[in-house]
């Protein structure tokens, strides 16, 4: 009888090892999308942009113009346009390197959500990330400036 219970014990603990390690795994490619996706503006480097998003991306901003709101979108076309500016030219702090700052705050199955800033930008976005045939590509981008004290 122990041998059975210490075979279940073993094959538990496989399970487990196996199931930590993939999700450290996913929390590793979901991180780098978000970096790829910060580091591509600043470095302008549109291959690594267009690793990081999905074709399907909408990157949403609300703005303020004339006393009313509205919703500003962009797309893949151009997310993956606007690398190839000089994105150094808007950095905050131009002496130091960029350093992105990812916090996941939900992965369930396939899907994630994430927010990201970096030192650089006066922005933060929220972010949709799947995965999609193996990869974890950005979907959707909601985005707004810091609150500057």
């Amino acid at each position: 009888m122990q041998t059975i219970g210490k075979f279940f014990l073993a094959l538990l603990l496989l399970f487990l090892s196996y199931f930590t390690h993939a999700q450290t795994s996913d929390e590793q490619a979901i991180e780098q999308a978000a970096i790829d996706y910060m580091e591509s503006y600043y470095n302008s480097d549109q291959p690594q942009m267009e690793r990081a998003v999905h074709h399907e991306v909408a990157k949403r901003h609300i703005v303020e113009r004339e006393g009313f709101q509205l919703v500003k979108n962009m797309g893949y076309t151009e997310l993956v346009s606007l690398t190839k500016l000089d994105g150094k030219k808007w950095a905050l702090k131009k002496d130091q390197p960029l350093r992105v700052d990812v916090k996941i705050l939900d992965i369930d199955g396939n899907i994630a959500s994430i927010k990201a800033s970096t030192n650089q930008y006066d922005f933060y976005d929220y972010m949709h990330v799947a995965k999609i045939n193996g990869e974890w590509k950005i979907i959707n981008v909601l985005w707004d400036t810091k609150k500057i004290d």
